[in-house]
């Protein structure tokens, strides 16, 4: 590594060591990265599937450090950056592959970009289909009317053309620049996890940072395959984020009549169809809207989704 690299990654991860083999595996066949320095960081919430026997031994230069609990995702993405050395921070999820040559073509196309703060790859599926990598940021008309809007018009928009600047990223693979990082005191560590990154694209762009997409660089993203098994538990910690996000950026008024709605939502759907009637897709959709309202009922408590 050089004393000085260009690029720091940085990889989160918890029990995901199968996933992690994958994406090791991408990571040292792309010769090209030799030319950014390419510093590795490993952030392991507290995995008890051997990831740390495993990243010691196929990546015995990758920084490792172990949480001796789940932290959470912007805790870990926190120390990660604050440990790099880069002048750019590539966050992947232990779920992404990369192609030889992309991940250089972004650091090159970022030198060029003022006041860059965020860059977003097209992410693709293995077959190199394109996959949605421009997030919409949650509002309460994309809740009311899902599928219009502004929050629509951001998620679904094209993926092809040159450098554009968007509102937010997926996180799935995302470059920051790291004095931009520091400048914004990293993540928001009250997101345990999902929307961390939309928080940090929304603060970016008020303080002049630019958000961009590039799709001239792509990277594969196995989407899903990090919390299929906890899927439930894991549309309950989005709805915790999903909440905490409309608490910090808009007023009490705008809380309430978004609570108002979800509940509204979720109880209509549990009222609507007897349960003996849904095949196994619907059931998992009828316990989480289930779960979903208890949780209004408990005052929406912090440990309803993967944390507790």
């Amino acid at each position: 590594m050089e004393a000085d690299p260009t690029l720091s990654i940085v990889i989160i991860t918890k029990d995901t060591r199968e996933l992690l083999e994958g994406l090791f595996d991408s990571i040292g066949k792309d010769t090209s990265l030799a030319s950014l320095g390419r510093e590795i960081i490993v952030i392991d919430n507290a995995s008890t599937d051997g990831t740390e026997e495993y990243v010691r031994r196929a990546c015995p230069d990758a920084r490792y450090v172990r949480n001796d609990r789940n932290a959470g995702f912007a805790v870990a993405v926190n120390q990660g950056a604050k440990a790099s050395a880069g002048r750019y921070v590539l966050l992947l999820n232990s779920d992404t592959r990369l192609i030889e040559g992309e991940v250089a073509k972004m650091a090159a196309a970022a030198d060029d970009i003022p006041n860059l703060g965020v860059m977003g790859p097209q992410l693709v599926y293995e077959d190199l289909s394109p996959q949605r990598s421009v997030a919409a940021v949650p509002d309460l008309t994309g809740e009311v009317l899902p599928g219009s809007g502004r929050a629509s018009q951001t998620a679904s928009g094209g993926n092809t053309g040159p450098v554009r600047d968007v509102e937010s990223l997926i996180g799935a693979a995302i470059m920051i620049r790291k004095d931009a990082f520091d400048d914004l005191q990293g993540f928001d560590e009250r997101f345990f996890f999902f929307l961390e990154e939309t928080d940090f694209c929304v603060r970016a762009r008020r303080k002049g940072y630019r958000v961009v997409f590039f799709p001239g660089a792509s990277v594969i993203h196995l989407q899903g395959r990090t919390v299929r098994k906890t899927w439930v538990k894991g549309r309950m910690e989005y709805s915790i984020s999903l909440r905490k996000f409309m608490k910090k950026h808009h007023g009490r008024l705008y809380l309430t009549a978004f609570d108002a709605v979800r509940l509204a939502k979720s109880l209509a759907f549990v009222i609507a169809v007897p349960l003996f009637l849904f095949g196994s897709r619907m059931r998992l959709r009828y316990s989480y809207y289930f779960n979903l309202v208890v949780w209004y009922m408990r005052a929406c408590p912090d440990d309803a989704g993967l944390r507790g």
